[in-house]
């Protein structure tokens, strides 16, 4: 129960192989943990069949980016997949005071939170107290402080800071724009607006796929060290 993908970027279901996303009920959903987090994943990404990209152009095709698609058919194929393999750790959802999805250019987390809610009942908190930070910002604070990082990292890092000195300081930071070591270097997220009330919470943070981890740790961070809260997450693909 896997993807293909065509020459022409659309993406499809195969229940006649496991290639690149194991999109099974009955294997799903898996478990693992990041920097303390407890994670659990939905759908399984995985290094089978020809093509070597992880099962990316699943989550390229439901955010509509890269010129990958998926026909509402299997885009409808896959949610319902999705929703019987809640339902299977529904009790645990429960257990959640809110679920949060993470800030996205794409409205895809946001469909993926509303469908943990509608599974569990547990509300969805509006992700509106989180901005992205803006480049101008990340390239102040990483030149006026560098952060530490193996020798190996030292001119992708340099590279990163010439970067975004070129572009607009006013930019929204973008992780999938970003060298995939470098991305846990860099702050993604911070509070603006009317934050919420909720110390001593249990959320659950949702993000579409498990990449560098980098957008859940510092959303955790927020929610942990800020604002009281603590925190777990949810991802549709799991990291491969």
């Amino acid at each position: 129960m896997g993807i293909d993908v065509s020459a022409a970027k659309v993406v499809t279901i195969n229940d006649h192989h496991e290639n690149a996303v194991d999109t099974s009920v009955d294997r799903n959903p898996t478990r693992s943990g990041f920097k303390g987090i407890p994670l659990l994943h939905v759908f399984s990404r995985n290094q089978m069949g020809p093509r070597r990209d992880d099962g990316n152009p699943l989550v390229h095709a439901l955010k509509g980016r890269r010129g990958f698609t998926i026909m509402p058919y299997w885009k409808n194929q896959l949610l319902g997949r999705a929703k019987a393999i809640l339902a299977k750790v529904e009790g645990e959802l429960k257990e959640f005071d809110f679920i949060l999805p993470i800030p996205s250019s794409s409205p895809f987390c946001g469909e993926f939170a509303d469908l943990i809610s509608e599974v569990s009942g547990v509300p969805v908190l509006p992700s509106n107290f989180l901005r992205k930070r803006l480049v101008g910002e990340l390239l102040a604070e990483n030149q006026a402080t560098p952060p530490k990082m193996r020798a190996g990292l030292k001119q992708p890092f340099a590279a990163q800071m010439y970067a975004w000195g070129e572009m607009d300081p006013a930019a929204t930071y973008q992780a999938k724009d970003i060298d995939l070591r470098l991305r846990l270097l860099f702050r993604a997220f911070d509070l603006e607006g009317d934050v919420p009330d909720i110390a001593g919470k249990r959320i659950l943070v949702v993000d579409d796929i498990f990449a560098s981890g980098s957008s859940l740790s510092s959303v955790r961070d927020i929610l942990q060290g800020q604002l009281g809260a603590t925190a777990a997450g949810i991802c549709f693909l799991s990291g491969s």
